[in-house]
């Protein structure tokens, strides 16, 4: 990872960057990621209602200046297109455009536009011989903005007519598999699956207000009870204006829609939707001889996709909000499903917001931490070089307000307001009165990202608090009694009695233990059953991932087949938030003291796809956006297996079979390791190991 990181050091020297071959849309770094991931958290329902997130939310800048400079041979005309109003000025001196035509003369030449827009983000389009708008330009948040950003663009917007300000997911029309009609003018629909889009009402007569129940089980859509109130409801009033079919405005998430008409005159006849698509094709696949994990893998897709939106969301019915943590994971499913880079730079720049920071990311102490990771993989598969120009002032200040929630030994702690999260626990964990030791290893991790991201000269100080926060982990909380890394280290000098996986899996992970204490965290921690197990999806993740790469691919594999797989014997269409074995019937739609509080359809429960895309094909980049890579496959206990990995360069394709391992490189160059032996795969070209 070291090496990883130091090449996207050489990418913030200046040593790479994204062309632009012609002229783009563009616009100030991040602005997009938070004005739509506003719109889509803004629409979560609760009891009735649309609740916006408990933290503090960021608006874009109604007015920015882009700035560049350009030698010019020979004067040429350039046309300029804004979304919103602008102005020009170039060489000092303000210019008329008519039209958005702007005569620029030879030689030196500076231009600043000025771009006001109240409604959606500022962005500009500049269209010349030379000067074209791209990676020559700065933008600021206001006029001579000392601290301008390199702009933000994407490819696909390259027309006057295709402004980014007026994208929006593709929609496609979707009916229930069955529809029952009940007493009293209500309708029942079941969608058969999982899905996510626009309601749509047909044949409305009358007038008069319909309640809306949104959910993932029958059990849920018919549950009425007003002493509880379902988490995913919404009270609508109809009239001569919606007949006789009504769209609605909001995307939402659900397997059934029941509807009550309860006021008023009102009938409906019919339900439907407009089912919206995720913002990316599906580019990965895998296969094998197990039809379970063939199974498994395309629900896994097929929940991830739901999640991805605008930006990435948690789960579809009842979050819409965008959780840091849950992020990192549907960024590394991504990577080995869709390849949808800019969702992810999207989600990044929702996820952080911007200045000034006043609580933790989410209010959640490790979900700040686990950002700074996010962005550096995030900079390695996709080759965003820019990304990094652009974040790396708010990484700055990010880090330091943590760093100003330390306590006086410069330790994580639970502060007033802050949350410390690691995971939804069957058992209470015990996270204050001390120093957590998962939250010591995500700092450390984080510093180690920022060390990285700064050039050499500057970051020997950093490093040195890197390093000693690093230590301090095996100094303060290992136990050479349990042999393993304890949860807590208490304000008097002590270790908590109790025992979690959460800090010796990424112990694992980070390579903080020796082989003879690796073998004691493996026999005492993560295969005793006496230790607190994992319930989420979300840490089964990391416990797996944590495995896979000690080469306990097999073993994976059966927790791959046992876990996800009992989701699927339940009927799932989708994975969920939370899967305890051990419950049974309505237990498995409660959560947070809630009949039917728990996600049925949650980003997190995606997992197999990154793990057997990783650790089973074996692909990794070893420089940033598949520049240079490793495919290293293990079968696991499995005959066969084939898939693709999408990438920048292109989809890198894997097949293993009758003990050979074939690969039909990308654009970057490849290491095939099988069976001891390590040849290149040449760019974009197959080649075969036996």
């Amino acid at each position: 990872m070291k090496k990883q990181l130091l090449s996207m050091v050489l990418v913030l020297m200046g040593g790479l960057c994204m062309a632009a071959d012609d002229g783009v849309w563009m616009w100030y770094p991040g602005e997009y990621g938070i004005w739509r991931g506003n719109a889509l958290q803004f629409e979560r329902l609760q009891w009735g209602a649309e609740l916006p997130p408990f933290w503090p939310s960021y608006g874009f800048y109604p007015v920015v200046e882009f700035s560049a400079q350009f030698d010019l041979a020979e004067a040429e005309r350039v046309e300029m297109t804004a979304d919103g109003g602008f102005t020009v000025n170039v060489n000092g001196r303000d210019c008329v455009a008519p039209l958005g035509r702007v005569d620029v003369p030879k030689g030196r030449v500076t231009i600043k536009v000025k771009v006001g827009n109240n409604l959606r983000p500022p962005a500009l389009l500049v269209k010349g011989k030379t000067v074209k708008s791209g990676e020559a330009w700065k933008v600021g948040w206001y006029p001579d903005d000392p601290a301008a950003l390199p702009v933000e663009f994407d490819r696909a917007f390259a027309d006057a007519g295709n402004k980014p300000g007026d994208w929006k997911l593709r929609r496609e029309p979707a009916v229930p598999v069955q529809i029952r009609k009940l007493d009293g003018g209500a309708l029942l629909a079941d969608f058969g699956r999982e899905t996510y889009g626009y309601l749509v009402l047909t044949d409305i007569k009358g007038e008069g207000a319909v309640k809306i129940i949104y959910a993932e089980s029958e059990k849920e859509a018919l549950d009425e009870a007003p002493a509880r109130p379902q988490d995913c409801m919404e009270f609508v009033s109809l009239g001569a204006k919606d007949a006789p079919k009504c769209v609605w405005k909001k995307g939402r998430g659900f397997r059934y829609v029941f509807l009550r008409p309860f006021e008023g005159n009102l009938s409906i006849g019919g339900i439907a939707m407009e089912r919206e698509l995720p913002r990316a094709s599906r580019r990965g696949a895998f296969r094998c001889n197990d039809e379970r994990v063939n199974a498994i893998w395309d629900v896994a897709a097929d929940t991830l996709e739901l999640t991805c939106r605008e930006v990435f969301i948690e789960g579809v019915k009842r979050d819409h909000w965008v959780w840091s943590g849950d992020a990192v994971q549907s960024f590394l499913m991504n990577y080995y499903l869709s390849g949808d880079y800019e969702g992810c730079r999207d989600t990044l720049w929702c996820v952080r917001g911007k200045d000034p920071v006043v609580k933790h990311l989410n209010g959640i102490m490790d979900y700040s931490f686990l950002w700074f990771d996010a962005v550096a993989t995030y900079v390695l598969y996709s080759g965003d070089q820019r990304f990094l120009q652009q974040a790396k002032p708010r990484m700055d200040s990010l880090m330091r307000w943590c760093q100003s929630r330390l306590d006086a030994k410069g330790r994580p702690v639970n502060q007033p307001g802050d949350w410390i999260f690691i995971d939804w626990a069957p058992e209470a964990l015990h996270n204050a009165g001390g120093v957590c030791a998962f939250e010591m290893m995500v700092y450390a991790r984080a510093l180690e990202t920022m060390v990285m991201t700064e050039p050499p000269e500057q970051n020997f100080t950093l490093a040195s608090v890197a390093q000693k926060v690093k230590s301090e982990v095996k100094t303060l909380f290992w136990s050479e009694e349990n042999g393993c890394l304890m949860h807590l280290f208490k304000n008097d000098g002590t270790l908590d009695p109790q025992v979690t996986r959460y800090p010796n899996i990424f112990g694992l992970k980070w390579g903080y233990f020796n082989d003879s204490e690796r073998e004691r965290v493996l026999k005492g921690v993560m295969f005793n059953d006496k230790v607190m197990k994992i319930q989420t999806p979300y840490m089964r993740f990391y416990e797996l991932e944590a495995l896979c790469a000690l080469g306990m691919q097999k073993q994976v594999l059966g927790e791959i087949r046992d876990y996800w797989g009992g989701m699927l014997d339940l009927g799932a269409t989708s994975f969920w938030e939370l899967y305890n074995p051990a419950e049974s019937g309505d237990q498995h739609y409660a959560m947070y003291g809630r009949p039917y509080g728990k996600s049925l359809c949650h980003a997190w429960g995606a997992s197999p796809i990154y793990l057997l895309g990783r650790y089973f094909l074996g692909v990794e980049p070893t420089e940033p956006g598949f520049a240079a890579y490793t495919v290293k496959p293990v079968l696991g206990g499995l005959e066969w297996m084939t898939g693709k990995v999408p990438t920048p360069t292109g989809d890198i394709e894997v097949t293993v079979k009758d003990g050979a391992v074939t690969v039909k490189g990308n654009g970057g160059k490849g290491k095939l390791v099988w069976n001891g032996k390590s040849v290149p795969i040449p760019v974009n070209e197959t080649v075969m190991v036996e």
